[in-house]
């Protein structure tokens, strides 16, 4: 029997990384799985690649606005009836210094990175009250707990989806469903490397990274996705408003 047998999962950020070995994941553990992603192209070939049948199915979405948010949501439940795990995933990173970083660009990462998690659990947990039960998983990160040099915008967007996890957690545990924020330290995806890539050295601004990593090497989206799975499953009932970190040691480094 898989851990997610009969879950509806909702799960952000499909189209590479972490959101994509999630969602590979979730499938082969028993789950409905809707992915989300702003990639139309990408998302129809993870779905074309996982041939499920109809347990996988991709919808295309800008999460960035309130009404695509709600839009999804609806979504899911459409197709669904209900909606037993959200999987707020989607982020983006933009390295620029803080004197730099222009109105524009701190709106597009707090839109992507905080509101979108806060609109998306504003449609979602109301659906989870109906049902009597409900998990909310929120993509923070090791530097919503330590900072970075050049990631202000980045560092205070998923600060906030911490504190919001919190707040989220005391309000609705009551009700039965679990909040808590997952908190990936450097990982290997393609967003990570679109930022070695952005340094006049990426193959040194990658040695770089690992260098930050008391375990010698990146983390694999793989990886985070199996912790995504224990935060979904029935398994961790008294956990409620917790950040994991999952960073090979690097915050304690």
């Amino acid at each position: 029997m898989g851990r997610l047998n009969g879950k509806v999962a909702l799960i952000t950020g499909v189209a590479s990384g972490i959101g994509r070995s999630a969602a590979e994941l979730f499938v082969a553990e028993g789950a409905l799985v809707l992915g989300v992603d702003r990639n139309e192209l990408a998302g129809n070939a993870l779905a074309a690649a996982l041939q499920t049948d109809g347990q996988f199915q991709f919808f295309a979405a800008d999460l960035s606005t309130q009404a695509a948010c709600a839009a999804t949501v609806d979504h899911c439940c459409k197709i669904h009836g209900r909606i037993d795990i959200l999987y707020n995933n989607a982020g983006i990173a933009v390295i620029a210094p803080f004197a730099s970083t222009d109105a524009e660009t701190l709106e597009r990462v707090m839109a992507v990175n905080f509101k979108s998690v806060f609109y998306l659990c504003q449609q979602a947990i109301p659906k989870m009250q109906q049902q009597g039960s409900g998990v909310v998983i929120n993509t923070a990160s090791e530097l919503a707990i330590v900072a970075q040099p050049l990631y202000a915008a980045y560092c205070a967007s998923k600060g906030a989806v911490l504190s919001l996890t919190r707040a989220l957690a005391l309000e609705y545990a009551k009700d039965n469903i679990r909040i808590n924020a997952l908190c990936p330290g450097p990982i290997a995806t393609p967003m990570l490397q679109g930022e070695f890539d952005q340094a006049n050295d990426p193959a040194q601004a990658k040695q770089e990274g690992i260098a930050t990593m008391p375990i010698g090497r990146l983390g694999t989206p793989a990886e985070i996705a199996q912790v995504a799975l224990f935060l979904a499953s029935d398994a961790p009932t008294l956990m409620h408003g917790a950040a994991l970190v999952v960073d090979g040691g690097k915050t304690i480094f």
